[in-house]
């Protein structure tokens, strides 16, 4: 029987995991503690959840303007995970100084 093989098998990862993984890559963010790590999760499931909501407002051929809105608030969205990034880096080196 399986449950007695003395084997122990590794927890399949769930689509939500792969995706959270795959956006901690495209990000560079998986230098972060625990902490960090749980608010990190739930902005990126927030987001995931919009590009739902931006992909029907696509289909719903919805204005212009609208869709620059869209594209401006993903790309200062993208910005701030980049400033988010160098601030840990930052506070990572603060913390080597200080403790030198």
């Amino acid at each position: 029987m399986a449950l007695f093989s003395g084997k122990e098998t590794e927890p399949k990862m769930t689509k939500a995991d792969i995706q959270m993984a795959e956006f901690m890559k495209k990000y560079q963010l998986e230098e972060f503690d625990e902490k960090d790590m749980i608010i990190i999760k739930k902005i990126a499931s927030n987001l995931a959840e919009n590009g739902l909501l931006r992909a029907g407002m696509s289909l719903r051929y919805s204005k212009a303007e609208e869709h620059a809105k869209v594209a401006y608030l993903s790309t200062l969205t993208e910005q701030n995970w980049m400033i988010i990034r160098q601030l840990s880096r930052l506070n990572s080196n603060i913390e080597k100084l200080v403790d030198k």
